[in-house]
């Protein structure tokens, strides 16, 4: 997407700027949903949200309940701690 934006000459920040939000929003956005800032991305490149995440929003664009969502597999930090627990055990 940050490939997207530069094709259109601007970026992520400067768009974020003309929203009047900070220049990491929508940056953030792009790894958890925010749908107000991912809103202004998918209208941005013309693209309806379910297209652009399919996991976090259905065809009308509503926000998906994260237990209805396909589980992802947990960080390696995680994986670490539960191996942790279990010599400790």
């Amino acid at each position: 997407m940050v490939a997207a934006f530069r094709k259109r000459g601007t970026s992520l920040a400067e768009v974020a700027r003309k929203h009047e939000l900070c220049d990491s929003a929508l940056r953030a956005a792009l790894t958890r949903p925010r749908s107000p800032s991912n809103r202004i991305i998918a209208n941005f490149l013309e693209v309806p949200l379910h297209v652009l995440w399919p996991r976090w929003f259905d065809r009308t664009g509503n926000l998906i309940a994260r237990d209805a969502r396909p589980d992802r597999q947990k960080a390696s930090s995680q994986k670490r701690s539960r191996k942790l627990n279990r010599v400790r055990a």
